[in-house]
């Protein structure tokens, strides 16, 4: 399985802020809707959630701002499994412009809920199976040098 890319999405107007650029928090919402796509495949989104009363919460999520982007701009997101544990899983996103540019970069950690508690639970086999093919899978491709780096000033 390569690094998975989600279709292009659109900056909307009303996502940018006084700057003229997307404002911060809209980042995110871009690259959770990557990830989104990327459960889908693994079947680990919606229809999963209402099949089997199971979901995905974000436990953690940083975001690297590279470049500006702004309102009517496509962008994709990458996603890259780094490791998976029975009840998680680690990865990093890009979120690259149509033109090729990379915009911004995300690392968090995903985990699987049983809704009944809210509490973490154990996959069942069949999505992890999909997540552990998939970090071997990614694995083959160096970890980017950004991944777990600590946050700190330039000086």
């Amino acid at each position: 399985m390569p690094i998975f890319t989600s279709p292009l999405m659109d900056v909307k107007q009303e996502w940018t802020d006084y700057n003229g650029h997307l404002n911060m928090a809209y980042y995110g919402v871009l690259f959770d809707l990557g990830l989104e796509f990327f459960n889908t495949g693994i079947d680990l989104a919606e229809a999963y959630m209402r099949r089997t009363a199971h979901t995905t919460y974000s436990a953690e999520f940083r975001i690297r701002y590279l470049r500006e982007v702004h309102a009517g701009a496509k962008v994709s997101a990458t996603t890259h499994v780094l490791d998976v544990g029975p009840k998680a899983f680690h990865f990093c996103q890009e979120l690259i412009h149509e033109d090729g540019w990379i915009a911004a970069t995300g690392e968090g950690i995903s985990l699987h809920i049983d809704q009944s508690g809210p509490r973490v639970a154990a996959y069942p086999p069949e999505q992890f199976a999909r997540l552990q093919a998939a970090a071997a899978d990614h694995g083959a491709r160096p970890v980017p040098d950004w991944v777990g780096a600590p946050m700190r000033l330039r000086k």
